[in-house]
């Protein structure tokens, strides 16, 4: 009996969130290629910038798909697949889901707003499953809704991502020079959604005049490239010196194409005494993630996808055991996306999400810097719980529970879907 041919469709090459989201995934399906035929086709996720370790890694499968789907190009480049493939998985925004075979995996991280755009609701039920990696993600899909009252009817499941404890980390921080006492981090792209400008101004106002506050800032506008460094840095600078010209606090800019040792290395609590980030929402959340598996202190808006673990059960004065946050909460008001910040097909004018609120995330930055060790040993707590129950292989056997439980509902004759993807 032929084995089923599985293919993931995603960005598997790429420096980005989808791609990690992709690459956790695919090694997950490597693990089980004696039950599957396993194929990739990868995909650009915006400007992002290609990693050749993963061209690499990925090469053998990476020519294996592009092989079978040469034999079935037109002279434009068009791949009919029809008949080719029994199962996949796309790892994508769901405005670009498709129907390509008999059982149709979305995988997504959704949209970091209240609620998805009505126009995802007809591709969402083209898919046979979907997987999130977060409540909130699955709630902004479950809340979206049509003129006409549809909705995505498509079973969802959460599948978070995973903490790999084999990866090695090094010191980084020696060569970066730091200078100050008591630092702390950020993780983001210059993107509206992160929110990172008025966080720095914010940050500037608590921190101004304080020469031992120092702050990482791990970030980028487009790619990895080293012209997007020039220009981050030119902006930091120029936006910096608007704001404060006299600051005695420190900035430190990190940018470029981090191997995944480099990028953990980063979250170093004996350099790093808080992550923090003022965001309007997150799918997951991976820099936040990783930071709270390291045990650092966290100040972040207390909503979106990080909350899944971002807090853990704590057994209180009776003996039971209740929920309880682990990090500094920021304070935030739920309004529309302003306008300026709206993208077509994605977000749009009637999706809303959080604004942090300045004296809320100010005084979550004055309480770690003045009581730092009244919260490392609930991060230390809080690192220990992720790191068992997001353990890299806890998550790889959930996508291959997942296949095994569904492969046997694939049946070649159910896809009469004359679908075509450009190679």
């Amino acid at each position: 009996m032929n084995k089923p041919k599985v293919l993931v469709i995603g960005p598997v090459c790429n420096i980005s969130g989808y791609s990690e989201h992709a690459r956790t995934l695919l090694d997950a399906l490597i693990k089980i290629e004696d039950k599957i035929d396993l194929y990739i086709q990868n995909t650009q996720w915006a400007a992002a910038s290609t990693d050749m370790k993963y061209v690499e890694k990925y090469s053998n499968l990476l020519q294996k798909t592009h092989t079978v789907l040469s034999q079935r190009a037109d002279k434009d480049g068009n791949v009919n697949l029809y008949g080719i493939f029994d199962m996949s998985f796309q790892v994508r925004p769901p405005n670009e889901f498709q129907k390509v075979t008999p059982m149709d995996v979305g995988v997504t991280a959704a949209l970091e707003t209240t609620f998805a755009p009505a126009s995802w609701i007809p591709n969402c039920n083209q898919m046979s499953h979907i997987l999130v990696v977060s409540q909130h993600a699955k709630k902004s899909l479950t809340n979206a809704k049509g003129d006409d009252g549809s909705r995505i009817a498509t079973p969802i499941s959460i599948i978070p991502f995973g903490h790999d404890s084999s990866v090695k980390t090094t010191d980084i921080y020696q060569e970066m020079g730091i200078t100050t006492k008591f630092n702390f981090l950020t993780v983001a792209q210059r993107a509206p959604r992160k929110n990172l400008e008025k966080m720095l101004l914010w940050f500037l106002r608590e921190f101004g005049d304080n020469e031992e506050v120092g702050l990482v800032i791990k970030s980028h506008t487009q790619n990895s490239s080293t012209g997007d460094f020039y220009n981050t840095r030119a902006f930091l600078r120029t936006y910096l010196d608007h704001l404060n010209s006299n600051r005695k606090c420190k900035f430190y800019l990190t940018h470029g194409k981090f191997s995944e040792e480099r990028m953990l290395s980063l979250y170093n609590p004996e350099y790093i005494n808080c992550y923090i980030t003022a965001t309007h929402g997150e799918g997951f959340g991976i820099p936040v993630f990783n930071a709270a598996c390291a045990g650092i202190p966290i100040v972040a808006t207390n909503w979106s996808g990080h909350l899944d673990y971002l807090r853990m059960p704590v057994e209180n004065k009776s003996g039971k055991k209740q929920i309880k946050s682990q990090f500094v909460k920021v304070n935030y008001d739920i309004k529309k996306v302003e306008q300026k910040h709206l993208m077509p097909g994605l977000i749009t004018e009637d999706c809303e999400w959080a604004y942090p609120k300045e004296q809320s995330f100010r005084q979550g930055l004055r309480q770690v810097y003045s009581q730092s060790d009244q919260f490392v040993e609930s991060s230390k707590q809080l690192s220990e719980f992720l790191k068992n129950k997001y353990d890299i292989s806890e998550i790889h056997n959930m996508y291959i529970d997942f296949v095994n439980t569904h492969l046997d509902t694939v049946t070649s004759d159910t896809n009469n879907d004359q679908s075509t993807f450009y190679l």
